[in-house]
């Protein structure tokens, strides 16, 4: 009997425990959805990604390695309330996705952390059809084709003759210079006078001195050059310099699936019915590589206004509060919003100027961007948080903002209109103690209300003191248990804030779990008779596996730079190590690309492998 007193004692103190040390409820959300459920392989499927929390900013979602889309961000949109001094933010995200592959796919799991806690939203279904055959007008008229005297020959790597290849990427800008800041647009097209087994997959170039923006869609068309019909995509991204000086774009990479099997003409009559003979066959898979471009940086010119403060497109100012009237104490959000053309990524917030009728406290900012005619445009608000001090007539004066218009060549100065507030006289219960400073006698201290208010006169519950005297009943090796959920929270607590400092190194040190705990996946998966399911996570896994000892993602990469880049960052790699990287990466591409190529036991020697290597790397990449 005393034994389950003493059991029911302990109990009652690790519920308390628990009610105590429980978080503040915290709110993060995000949601996914796509604008269609089924597209045609060469259309496009709109994604939105909202992620919604209860802070001034929200993180931005990190998407997952989709090898079956190519992805392309289209624009962003946020909205920040204030009620009552609660703040709510909400930004949505929306992105462009081309399908590369036919049949039903899947849009993995997406997810948002922001330190403390972490929202999923569920993976979506979406299934991929084949292009609709045009419908044939009267009397079409026919397309230029190339003479069979001029028809490129045959040539390894869909390279047709030196003049007129079969196959080939070309980058263009459409400025050689500009100022920081200066929006320079990049037009990447890739060219095909032969079909494909499947879309393209894109790697976008590196930069520098320069950041980047997609610029969606794709654009697609046929053209003539030099006697010779070609279909063509078209890529293009808005680019803009951080610092004068050189700045450069470094080789734009096409993976393509080029059929062995003999050429078809693609404006063949017949095109379609060959194409689809042959659709299953496996083709080889060929990278295309653009020549790398150099840009010339200017820096801006002198004589900038006293307020720059490196804001550099076409913009306008407003400035307003959310209400013309208010009360002593109350809230006010006064929204300074910029808007125009340009990087308003970088556009920082205008200062307020001095403002002695009100308590002004931190601000926070939303922005909207649009991607319309290849423009990078939109929208970026401050919202500052006033209190008034006193009633009356209050004016926040004009608020300026300066910038350079790289068009014109000239900064100019904006100026807001005054915002005017008529304050009222707030509750006696929200005043507070008033300071009269003067140069007379300073008069003695008064109080001109109460912060103060009793909600209830009833007796207190004897809830605490009897709570208080089970735990202080309890024999001492009972208190152990509570101090161990407490040293407990401060490793947990320890290991975050490790974690949100150090995002790589953890990534680097966790790699090797998370790429065994795959293994353990992917062996369940063979069993159950699921073998591309099962190759499907190993070469994910392995990907992220490579992607976290780099620090670097590497399925942007090809094989070549992703193991140029692991030589340079761990010199003490073998070539043994090397070569097998390489040998694991192109069997599973090979059986992830081509799921009908996988086996049970072709599969399970492959997470063999994975698991063999990975120890072996485990002592080389440090």
């Amino acid at each position: 009997m005393k034994l389950q007193n003493l059991t029911a004692k302990l109990l009652h103190t690790l519920l308390l425990a628990a009610f105590l040390c429980a978080p503040a409820a915290a709110y993060l959300t995000v949601t996914a959805e796509t604008d269609q459920p089924s597209v045609e392989i060469n259309g496009n499927l709109y994604l939105t990604v909202t992620v919604s929390g209860d802070s001034a900013s929200v993180p931005e979602p990190k998407l997952p390695n989709m090898q079956n889309f190519n992805v392309y961000s289209s624009g962003r949109s946020q909205s920040i309330s204030i009620i009552n001094g609660k703040i709510t933010t909400s930004v949505s995200f929306t992105y462009i996705l081309t399908p590369r592959f036919i049949g039903a796919q899947t849009i993995p799991a997406i997810s948002v952390s922001n330190g403390k806690e972490t929202a999923v939203a569920p993976e979506l279904k979406v299934n991929v059809t084949r292009a609709s055959q045009p419908q044939q007008q009267a009397q079409p008229a026919a397309p230029p084709r190339p003479q069979p005297g001029r028809q490129p020959r045959r040539a390894q790597g869909g390279g047709g003759t030196e003049n007129h290849p079969q196959i080939f990427i070309k980058a263009e800008t459409d400025k050689k210079s500009a100022y920081p800041g200066e929006q320079i647009n990049i037009s990447i097209k890739f060219y095909t006078s032969v079909p494909l087994s499947s879309n393209p997959q894109y790697v976008p170039p590196a930069f520098k001195n320069l950041i980047s923006e997609d610029l969606p869609p794709v654009r697609t068309g046929e053209t003539d050059i030099s006697g010779v019909r070609y279909a063509y995509s078209e890529i293009k991204a808005a680019l803009f310099a951080l610092n004068p000086g050189p700045a450069e774009i470094k080789s734009a990479t096409v993976v393509a699936q080029v059929p062995s099997e003999d050429q078809i003409d693609p404006f063949d009559p017949n095109f379609f019915q060959k194409f689809m003979s042959m659709s299953g066959a496996q083709g080889q898979s060929r990278e295309f590589s653009t020549d790398p471009l150099s840009l010339d940086i200017k820096p801006l010119p002198t004589g900038a206004p006293a307020g720059f403060d490196g804001a550099v497109g076409n913009y306008t100012v407003l400035a307003s509060a959310d209400r013309a009237d208010a009360r002593v104490g109350e809230a006010v959000n006064l929204s300074i919003t910029v808007t125009g053309s340009g990087n308003l990524k970088a556009v920082t917030a205008p200062k307020l100027p001095e403002l002695g009728d009100f308590k002004v406290f931190d601000t926070m900012s939303s922005l909207d961007i649009r991607k319309e005619g290849d423009l990078i445009s939109g929208k970026k608000t401050f919202t500052y948080i006033l209190v008034p001090r006193a009633e009356g007539r209050k004016i926040v004066p004009q608020v300026k903002f300066s910038f350079f218009d790289p068009r014109a060549g000239i900064y100019k100065e904006l100026h807001t209109d005054p915002v005017a507030l008529q304050v009222e006289k707030g509750d006696q219960a929200a005043k507070s103690v008033n300071f009269n400073p003067s140069n007379a006698v300073p008069s003695a201290v008064t109080a001109s209300g109460s912060d103060i208010r009793y909600v209830s006169e009833r007796k207190g519950s004897d809830t605490l003191p009897f709570l208080a005297k089970e735990v202080t009943g309890l024999p001492l090796w009972a208190h152990a248990v509570p101090a161990a959920l407490l040293l407990l929270s401060f490793w947990l607590a320890k290991l975050n804030r490790f974690k949100s400092a150090n995002p790589l190194l953890f990534k680097f040190r966790m790699a090797r779990s998370e790429a065994s705990r795959d293994i353990g996946k992917t062996e369940a998966l063979i069993k159950a008779g699921k073998n591309g399911e099962a190759i499907a996570i190993l070469y994910d896994s392995y990907m992220a596996y490579l992607s976290d000892k780099c620090g670097v993602k590497v399925s942007a990469l090809t094989i070549k730079k992703a193991v140029d880049l692991i030589k340079a960052r761990f010199p003490r790699v073998s070539e043994r190590s090397v070569e097998e990287i390489q040998e694991l990466w192109s069997a599973l591409e090979l059986r992830h690309f081509s799921p009908s190529a996988a086996e049970a036991e072709g599969t399970r020697d492959l997470a063999r492998k994975y698991s063999l290597l990975i120890e072996l790397l485990e002592k080389e990449l440090k």
